[in-house]
């Protein structure tokens, strides 16, 4: 067995990436720091260019008046560096006049502390922040288990919060802020127990579905090199497309307008939507195609439009040129359709029965940016599309989504459709739409409902606009069934000619709604820790939901049925009510793209999908080219930067420690066993290895950390039934590779027997 030591691999970092002084600030902002300081009311709390007094030789210092928790930051935005690189942080701070100023800070990350702040006056060489003298400041990394991951950014703020008067405490000068390379070698991280994996090959041994590895849009070149296996065109956008002459609406996301696409050249062809699905096509992903439903497309015309006019309707509460920037191309006249009855009375403002905002644009016409689009209008992009790609059968447009969220229309879509949905207006555009999309293309798969989330897999968006998320009058109308449950029932009760489904896959969004889990960049410890612990709202029956999902209304029932237990749960659904449905989660997200916690949940959703059977998956959104994102799809997709792909069966593994280290395992007989070791602790961990039968051959260990890009961690050799792999990086995704050397060695057999 070889697997490089913690020690040694700190020593051969410290090695390759010798680091030169990181100066922030002398005289000025230095090595593309730029300044993203925060200050109350009255402005003119900092300057950055102080004359006096400044240390040393320089022109210039940073004067700060702290006050109502208001702070310097200072951002590298287009950098990262390596905290391993460096031994400290130091500046010289001068109290002024009064001296023993309460101030803290933090080194950060696109914004995330790392960490909990630090009172500033036990760095101060000295003890406080002098009066009318310098005084140098040291944050020493190791000392503050700074000493892995990546920082940009450094946060100097008020420590006293409580002091919200104009002058707040008395000015504090600071100069010379400099990042100092590092001399000694950083600590070994600390090391957590022991945690006992184990892996049977006979055990839950199931195929997976490559298409579980699928994004929504994302660079055409970049999605070729990943090797994604499906790509999205979907989202809020798509709901309304007039694919005849290339304009969508934008609908709430942005002051719902119509919004023109393309170079108009040849329409239709070669519209955004063609060279979508051609991009796809070249890089060899099968294109999952929105197919609106709600009725409505944008006019005719290829020109901005807009829902909420404010000369129409009256006095709103925002319009299109709040948005910075936005002086040269806004329309003032674009309405964000919220009002104040009290101001706004053309009687188009009807009052908000939760006051926030205080009204809504009622009662304006659809016809401002939309014209109707039937079930034949969205027929006839088919036909476009066959004479384009192909039929289904020889290569083209196979995957097709009714619509998006439709559930939630009454909001994202509410200038023209401001009516809540019902169970039996999604089931009626599911029959008229999926009926028009098979008639035209007899080999396409279509998905649906498309729901948004976890509510609307329980009841209706009538049903939570009265107030219920998971019970209320439409579904007592439908036997008290879940709606995605009663969804399935129509669907295997309305077959089509010869058996075929109207939909073939029951299709979900879900995102965790624990605060900052989703869509978010904050990276910091408890927030990682909650994403990392969320993943078992997928397939844990006794998980109860951190958010929301499982606040309880009584103390004693957790609402909304507390433990989404999702893939399960409606996996259940369909073997009850539509067997032989397949399941797609065609929108998800557990973290922005450069969230370390973020990269090891989407490893771990992945390897959650392939086990528990998801049929289709596709995340919200590709991550960007270089991110820590993309490195969770290549260690599935080419964990060997050689194209080596993790396939086969998923077979049994099982974590002793879930919450510290997740295990996931996959054989391709006769080949090699993969196992994937995600460490979702803040410690190293020892992962002790067990297998159900004899292994021989040699393994190489692939992994990522947040600071560290996929790439082989270590190598050795095994020959039996157990393995022991030292010290798994804190916040790490490791893939173990067997490759199988010998077949008859499993059964027990040794040369000569």
């Amino acid at each position: 067995m070889r697997l490089t030591g913690i020690l040694a691999l700190f020593l051969l970092s410290l090695a390759a990436h010798a680091a030169s002084t990181l100066i922030l600030y002398d005289n000025s902002l230095e090595n593309g720091f730029a300044d993203g300081s925060w200050e109350g009311n009255p402005a003119g709390s900092y300057s950055l260019t102080a004359t006096s007094p400044v240390y040393g030789t320089g022109g210039h210092s940073i004067q700060f008046v702290a006050r109502s928790w208001n702070g310097l930051q200072f951002v590298a935005n287009n950098t990262e560096f390596n905290l391993v690189d460096y031994q400290n942080v130091t500046f010289y701070v001068n109290g002024g006049g009064s001296g023993g100023q309460q101030l803290q800070m933090y080194v950060c990350d696109d914004y995330n502390a790392l960490g909990s702040p630090y009172a500033l006056g036990p760095l101060v060489a000295g003890g406080s922040i002098p009066k009318n003298a310098w005084a140098q400041v040291t944050l020493d990394f190791d000392a503050a288990n700074l000493t892995t991951g990546t920082f940009n950014c450094l946060v100097i703020m008020d420590a006293d919060g409580g002091n919200d008067t104009a002058n707040g405490q008395a000015a504090v000068y600071i100069d010379q802020i400099v990042f100092n390379p590092r001399t000694t070698p950083p600590p070994p991280p600390p090391s957590g127990a022991a945690v006992n994996v184990s892996v049977d090959l006979t055990a839950n041994v199931h195929s997976f579905s490559p298409l579980i590895f699928g994004v929504a849009y994302g660079n055409a070149t970049r999605n070729q090199q990943m090797a994604y296996t499906v790509d999205r065109w979907g989202g809020n956008s798509t709901t309304r497309y007039n694919w005849q002459v290339d304009v969508h609406n934008t609908a709430s996301d942005y002051y719902f307008q119509n919004i023109v696409d393309g170079s108009g050249n040849g329409l239709p062809n070669n519209s955004t939507a063609d060279q979508f699905i051609a991009a796809a096509m070249t890089a060899g992903a099968q294109p999952l195609l929105t197919l609106p439903t709600i009725g409505y497309t944008p006019n005719a015309v290829r020109q901005k439009e807009w829902g909420f006019s404010i000369a129409k309707y009256g006095a709103q509460l925002g319009n299109e040129c709040d948005q910075p920037g936005s002086a040269s191309y806004c329309q003032a006249d674009s309405g964000n359709g919220e009002c104040d009855p009290a101001v706004n009375t053309t009687g188009h403002c009807t009052a908000h029965p939760g006051g926030n905002p205080a009204g809504y644009i009622t009662g304006n016409d659809p016809a401002d940016t939309s014209i109707a689009a039937p079930p034949s209008f969205e027929a006839q992009w088919i036909a476009h599309l066959q004479s384009t790609f192909g039929t289904a059968a020889t290569g083209g447009v196979q995957l097709y989504t009714l619509d998006n969220e439709v559930m939630l229309w009454n909001s994202t879509h509410r200038d023209v459709h401001p009516a809540p949905a019902t169970y039996d207006e999604i089931w009626g555009k599911a029959q008229t739409y999926a009926a028009a999309i098979k008639q035209q293309e007899p080999n396409a798969l279509v998905t649906g409902p498309v729901t948004w989330g976890y509510c609307d897999l329980f009841s209706s968006a009538a049903d939570s606009a009265a107030g219920n998320c998971i019970d209320g009058s439409d579904r007592a109308a439908h036997g008290e069934l879940p709606f995605v449950a009663w969804y399935l029932q129509q669907v295997c009760a309305s077959p089509l000619a010869g058996g075929k489904h109207l939909v073939d896959y029951l299709d979900l969004h879900y995102y965790p709604q624990g605060n900052d889990v989703a869509l978010s960049d904050d990276d910091s410890p408890a927030t990682a820790a909650l994403r990392l612990r969320s993943l078992k709202e997928l397939y844990d029956p006794t998980w109860v939901s951190e958010s929301w999902i499982g606040q309880d209304l009584d103390d004693t029932t957790p609402y909304y049925y507390g433990a989404p237990d999702l893939i399960p749960r409606v996996k259940a659904w369909i073997t009850q009510y539509c067997p032989g449905t397949k399941l797609a989660i065609t929108e998800y997200n557990w973290g922005n793209d450069n969230t370390s916690s973020g990269a090891v949940a989407q490893a771990e959703a992945l390897a959650i999908f392939a086990r528990e059977g998801v049929d289709m998956a596709t995340r919200w959104i590709a991550p960007a080219s270089g991110t820590k994102v993309e490195n969770a799809f290549s260690i599935f997709l080419n964990y060997d930067s050689a194209g080596a792909k993790v396939q086969g069966n998923s077979v049994s593994a099982t974590s002793a420690a879930v919450d510290q280290i997740g295990a996931y395992a996959f054989n391709l007989a006769g080949q090699r066993t993969m196992v994937l070791l995600t460490n979702k602790d803040t410690v190293t961990h020892d992962v002790a290895l067990s297998f159900d039968s004899i292994h021989t051959g040699p393994w190489t260990l692939y992994g990522f950390t947040g600071s560290s890009a996929l790439a082989p961690t270590g190598t050795g050799s095994i020959n039996g039934m157990s393995l022991t792999l030292p010290a798994l990086p804190s916040i790490s995704a490791s893939l173990l590779v067997i490759t199988d050397t010998d077949e008859i060695f499993k059964n027990g057999f040794e040369p000569g027997q």
